[in-house]
């Protein structure tokens, strides 16, 4: 690891644990805009999944503590979780079907394991039963109730490690030839070869001109452009996936689909700064920016898949070269000492509509807000930073 790296990266992230609260963490800033309220969110669970990645690396129990102290008081002693979701009126409901939620629950694998209380257990299965009721499309979970018979990249990676991890535990692995169906299947009906990469959602209705959303390809249902976060949840839904299931013929099934994807999108990597483009085939087009969240969960996907032998040793110099790549641009020293992370797009998706049409395009996603230090690419900071550790 570079001389510069390792002292500046745990000043950083220990100044954002210590002035973060569970009602304004300094890592969500959907939430401290008043996007989202504070409670469980994917983005929480993003800078969790990160910390209990970085635990499992060092060992070091401070950081357990804190990943127990900032769950606990979510976890009720039934089990059930509270869950604000976002409807398509601008209201908050605590009744949905929603892909999100399960990100978060990933963390509640290891509280269960080290403190044997009997909440989380309840919570991982109650997390459990919110993934069996969403309904599916073309056999894969739909994204989120609101966004009906869709399948968005994003969701892969929210609710199939802990499926998988799940099936793990308490089921025999029964379900592990769904898990990789749906990983697969994701890629079948989302991928352009042309391009050799896979677009940011699917719409199951683009058969139907009275019920297709506006960005759907009346052919195949694709949305029109490549997100680079979304090609990142994906890749860390494969690595993430292929390290919990064990099975050697699913793994390489697995495994096929990493090696082409990151193939695909290695062929778009600006060569300079070493990061990728938010709209990642469109590099020159005016408005595109390096955005680093993407950017990031890619580091972290090709660097363990490195170390889990399903892309050869030569890739870890890549992998680590968009780290430091990433590092270089976006992060810097303030002022008063502390450091930021920037470049970071704070959220992008498609929608339900049939009318509107700014959904899916191209201005779109290059228009949402840039911010900084936000855990949609903190987490994965924090997860290339264990892999180039180990």
């Amino acid at each position: 690891m570079r001389n510069d790296i390792k002292s500046n990266f745990y000043s950083y992230l220990n100044y954002l644990l210590e002035h973060s609260t569970l009602d304004k963490p300094l890592w969500n800033k959907e939430v401290l805009i008043g996007l989202k309220k504070a409670g469980w969110t994917y983005i929480d669970g993003c800078m969790m999944v990160g910390l209990t990645t970085l635990y499992l690396q060092t060992k070091d129990e401070k950081i357990f503590e804190y990943i127990k102290n900032y769950i606990s008081p979510l976890v009720p002693e039934d089990g059930r979780i509270k869950i604000l979701y976002y409807n398509n009126y601008n209201e908050f409901t605590s009744t949905g079907r929603d892909s999100d939620p399960c990100n978060e629950a990933k963390v509640l694998f290891l509280l269960y394991h080290k403190t044997k209380e009997e909440r989380y257990l309840k919570a991982i299965h109650y997390m459990h039963d919110q993934i069996k009721n969403l309904p599916r499309v073309d056999g894969n979970f739909w994204h989120k109730d609101k966004y009906p018979n869709q399948i968005w990249l994003d969701g892969l990676y929210m609710i199939q490690p802990f499926y998988a991890q799940w099936e793990k535990e308490f089921n025999h692995s029964e379900s592990f030839n769904d898990v990789v169906f749906q990983l697969e299947n994701c890629f079948k009906l989302a991928w352009e070869e042309s391009r050799q990469l896979m677009v940011h959602g699917y719409d199951g209705n683009y058969r139907n001109p009275k019920e297709r959303m506006i960005w759907a390809n009346p052919e195949n249902g694709h949305s029109k452009v490549v997100w680079l976060r979304a090609c990142g949840w994906y890749e860390m839904a494969l690595v993430d996936c292929y390290e919990i299931i064990e099975d050697s013929i699913l793994r390489q099934r697995i495994a096929g689909l990493i090696q082409k994807t990151i193939a695909g999108l290695l062929t778009y990597l600006d060569p300079k700064s070493k990061m990728f483009w938010q709209v990642v085939d469109e590099a020159n087009r005016e408005g595109n920016y390096l955005e680093t969240s993407g950017t990031l969960m890619i580091a972290y996907a090709i660097l363990k898949a490195v170390r889990l032998n399903v892309l050869d040793k030569t890739y870890r110099k890549i992998g680590e070269d968009i780290f430091y790549g990433t590092w270089d641009t976006y992060f810097k020293q303030k002022e008063d000492g502390t450091f930021t992370l920037g470049g970071i797009c704070i959220g992008a998706g498609l929608t339900a509509s049939k009318t509107d049409a700014y959904a899916g395009t191209y201005e779109m996603y290059i228009e949402r807000k840039i911010v900084s230090d936000d855990g949609k690419a903190i987490g994965p900071f924090i997860m290339a930073f264990a892999e180039i550790l180990k």
